[in-house]
Order: structure tokens, then sequence, then C-alpha cells
């Protein structure tokens, strides 16, 4: 986070990615059509118009019909120059990201053979698009999304502990709240001058680079693994506040308990109550609209476009 004037929208999210809960995507670097006579032993410096680099991953679709040369393919070093290796299978209906390149920059792509070895790549428009201009949500998922545990936030020079852990999706990394997870004692060697005394890190503090933990001080402990990342108050996200426990608790309760917190604005149209006895019922922020009540008693209630 680089400090200016507009620092106070900037909001810094502490957690880890989840291990054991990812989003089912492929990402790679860059793609590449060819003709159904390509030489794979052809060596290149570039793809796409992008210089390419030594272990990148290339879509490479032969042709325009789905065969067994068609797949994703490791780039490896041959002398000066590059050329393909190591074919690897996408299977039917997945999606694949590119996120380099001059024509197939953020592009999708669907493998549609549904065969055991062939593979038939087509570029998509990306997603299905909402009705809106913006498609804010939708256009968070590039090649580098993921889902992360959020501890705690930083945002207006406060670091502020999160009730609960939840899920929030981040991009990229992140950075290391720890410097790395540096050991205790660790010695930073802050001048030239040989006489000069060192300074001593704290690896299980909170950073005390301001551009890194937002706060100019703390008295609270980091722990190790835990990462950082920035984004403008106004970027969107998505949350997901995860409930565990017996199903009468999070399920049942939660739709059939009139004072379940989770009811509070529930919307209930079109509903029809025949011979029923309602006294002194409590509904916070609901909406009924269009109800049908016979032979009913209702205390308290409001009846609208009855």
């Amino acid at each position: 986070m680089s400090e200016s004037l507009l620092s106070f929208s900037e909001v810094l999210l502490f957690g880890r990615e989840l291990s054991d809960l990812k989003l089912k995507q492929r990402s790679v670097r860059l793609a590449e059509e060819v003709e159904e006579d390509y030489d794979f032993s052809k060596k290149f410096t570039k793809i796409d118009g992008v210089h390419v680099r030594e272990d990148d991953r290339v879509l490479v679709q032969v042709g325009d019909a789905a065969n067994e040369k068609s797949g994703i393919y490791k780039v490896i070093k041959d002398g000066d120059k590059f050329k393909f290796d190591k074919r690897k299978k996408v299977p039917h209906d997945s999606f694949v990201y590119i996120r380099r390149g001059r024509q197939f920059k953020h592009t999708h792509w669907q493998q549609i053979a549904n065969r055991h070895s062939e593979q038939l790549f087509i570029e998509q428009d990306g997603r299905r698009r909402g009705r809106g201009v913006n498609n804010f949500i939708g256009d968070q998922f590039g090649g580098d999304a993921r889902l992360a545990r959020i501890y705690g936030f930083a945002y207006d020079g406060t670091y502020y502990e999160m009730p609960e852990p939840t899920i929030f999706l981040v991009h990229g990394e992140g950075e290391s709240a720890t410097g790395g997870n540096l050991p205790h004692g660790f010695k930073l060697q802050t001048s030239n001058d040989a006489n000069a005394p060192d300074t001593t890190q704290q690896a299980a503090r909170a950073p005390m680079n301001p551009s890194v933990s937002g706060v100019a001080a703390a008295d609270y402990q980091m722990a190790n693994d835990i990462r950082v990342w920035n984004y403008d108050q106004a970027d969107y996200t998505i949350r997901m506040d995860i409930a565990a426990g017996q199903i009468e608790d999070v399920l049942l309760d939660v739709y059939f308990e009139y004072d379940a917190p989770m009811m509070s604005g529930a919307k209930v149209s079109g509903a029809k109550v025949s011979g029923a006895k309602v006294s002194g019922a409590k509904v916070s922020g609901a909406k009924v609209s269009g109800a049908k009540v016979s032979g009913a008693k209702v205390s308290g209630a409001k009846a609208r476009g009855e």
C-alpha cells in the first residue's frame, strides 16, 4: 500500500489462502493457434507477440477440429530458443483462462471434445454476462483469483479483528505479513557502517512498515504464514459466511423459527393461509405481498394489498 492522500480508502485483508477449498479453474500464460501440420520440434522465442519464459504453460489448438495434439504444453529451453514439451489434457467442458498475449490476452477457451485423448479448444466470450453494464463480480474471476480465510483487516490506520474468520475472494498470492516468517531475533543490517548497531526484526510481530501493515503501531502478535491483500474500499469482492452445526440449527431453525436472526428481511409472496390463527407473532423486516388469509385472526399485523 503506497501512502497518499487517498490512503484512507485502502483496505488491507489479513489471512491465509484456503488449501481445502479452491476455485476450480485453469490458467496459462499464453495461447497459440497453429495449422494441422505444425512441427512441434520447431523452436521459437515469442508466442502471440510475447517473449516466452522457461516453464511457461501455453494452450495450443491445432487446426479447427478435435485431435490428439491440442492441449496445454510446457515451454522448455533448447539452446538460445524454446520449444513445446509435455502435453497435458483438459477435462471436457473445462475452461482455460489466458493471462497474457497480444491477441488472446484475458480470453477464455472451452475444451468441448468429449473423447479420452482428443482435445478441441473453442475461444469463448469469457462467461455468461449479467444484464448490467459493469459485471463487477464476474470480472473478478481471472487467472489469479482464489479464496482466503480472512482473520482481520486494517483500515484508516487501525487494525480490526474479525469476530470469526470469514472467507473472501482475493487475487494473487498476497504479501507476507511477517517478513517471510523470519526467525525471532533475526539481525537486519541497516547501515554500511560496520560499527553501526543491527536492528532486530520480530517475525511474529505485526509488520512495522506502515505500507505493509497499514498501521503506525500495534499491540498484537501476527502468526506465521499470514498474508495481506491490498484493496480499495470501492473494489468488489465476494464474502462467504459459513455456519456449521446440526441441520435443525443451520437450516430448519433459520427458516421456521420466528426469532431466527437470519430471517430478517425475508420475502414471502403468494402465500395462502386458510383457517389459521396467528396471535402475537413477531416478524422482523419481513415483506409479505399478495397473501391470502381467510378466517384467520391476526393481532397487530398490518395488511397491505389484499
